[in-house]
């Protein structure tokens, strides 16, 4: 029988494979190993599947444990793939709240921005507070990265390694309209700003795109002016990045209501007109990025039902945009009172209802989920979703 033969001792046992094991894993083959000062030699792939397991916080400390770990953790790019993939496993709740100097008034020269990293059990992972120039008006996020928006200033941050750098600009005008997006192909981050060119009285605005890479930091970005947008963006919507596109609502009425959209790749504009104007079965409509695609998401209050159109195909012929309801989900006894900008991956929506409760509904596995609210949530204000990276703000080390 097979379990009797299990006991027997092999009298021939193998050679061929412990062979090639000792041979993959010998000291000498330097490019599958990595040596660690007090440790010796260990494979390359074993290193970097334990240590993409941390949290950026602690390999930030681990930077300094020898120049071969530096150079690992900072500069490896199948290192700082790998723990993005894991991350966003993991996602994060990232919420801000703006001191006043004491006087009980917000500053406009200075304010102090605190930002709180929150797992989805509810519990405070990290925080830390950054003064900046000026009051945030606008407040954009894409991925690990966020940017804070002032009236004359810049800024993007990594809250995982608790970094933020001012943005170099050069315009005179205004910072109204800020779009924030990652380019996959070229491992770029774009920040594209719009605004109003004075001399110019057909309504277009002036389109200028900052660019810097994952490794680089934000000094190594420069400003590219790359024409005027053929339509007037002024919304109080944030825009959403959709595998290299980025989206902003064209008009706040319900009638003619489009998305203006930009591709990272070409700088190339257009518009999407909604896949539905159907102003008295939803209270209100949000876009977003989900598994993909971008999606709009209609809440009716009256019937407790979210509707989710997604935009299929890549290329769209004008006024004949292919919208398909691929979802419609039922949340009574609870109420949505809006979305919260998750990755554009993701199968997941965060909704937070009017009683207070955010919801994790899983599109894949038709489930929801209750995520406890860190207890003084509600002083802030709308939260976002981010995962941990090490992308560098600067250059000079964490």
């Amino acid at each position: 029988m097979i379990t009797n033969q299990s006991n027997i001792p092999d009298k021939h046992p193998p050679t061929t494979k412990p062979e090639k094991q000792i041979r993959r894993f010998h000291p000498h083959h330097h490019h599958n190993m990595v040596e660690f000062d007090g440790i010796g030699h260990l494979p390359r792939d074993l290193v970097i599947e334990i240590l993409t397991r941390l949290p950026s916080k602690d390999l930030c400390r681990l930077r300094c444990v020898s120049q071969s770990w530096r150079s690992l953790l900072t500069r490896d790019a199948d290192f700082m793939s790998r723990h993005v993939e894991l991350s966003k496993q993991k996602p994060l709740l990232l919420v801000r709240r703006y001191i006043s100097d004491g006087t009980g008034e917000l500053n406009n020269s200075k304010i102090t921005v605190e930002l709180t990293s929150i797992d989805l059990r509810g519990e405070v992972t990290d925080k830390f507070t950054r003064v900046i120039d000026g009051a945030v008006h606008a407040f954009v996020t894409c991925g690990p990265l966020s940017i804070l928006c002032c009236m004359f200033s810049m800024y993007v941050c990594n809250p995982s390694i608790q970094q933020v750098a001012r943005v170099p600009f050069r315009s005179n005008t205004r910072l109204y309209n800020v779009g924030f997006g990652y380019l996959p192909a070229t491992k770029q981050y774009k920040i594209v700003h719009m605004f109003c060119r004075s001399l110019v009285g057909n309504g277009k605005m002036g389109c200028e795109i900052f660019s810097f890479g994952t490794q680089t930091g934000v000094g190594s970005g420069s400003w590219r002016t790359i024409g005027d947008c053929p339509f007037s963006a002024w919304t109080d919507e944030y825009p959403v990045c959709v595998n290299g596109i980025i989206y902003w609502a064209l008009s706040s009425g319900w009638k003619d209501k489009s998305i203006l959209s930009l591709d990272l790749e070409r700088e190339e504009f257009s518009s999407i007109s909604y896949p539905t104007h159907e102003s008295k079965k939803y209270n209100f409509l949000e876009y977003i990025g989900l598994m993909g695609s971008l999606c709009v998401v209609g809440f009716s209050a009256e019937a407790s039902t979210m509707d989710i159109w997604m935009l299929k195909g890549k290329k769209k012929k004008k006024n004949n945009e292919n919208w398909a309801v691929e979802y419609s989900i039922n949340l009574y006894p609870m109420c949505p009172k809006f979305l919260i900008p998750s990755d554009d991956q993701s199968d997941e929506i965060l909704v937070h209802m009017e009683q207070k409760d955010l919801i994790c509904y899983s599109l894949k596995n038709r489930t929801s989920e209750k995520i406890e609210y860190y207890r003084a949530m509600k002083t802030y204000n709308k939260p976002c979703l981010y995962y941990d990276s090490l992308i560098p703000m600067v250059t000079n080390g964490v």
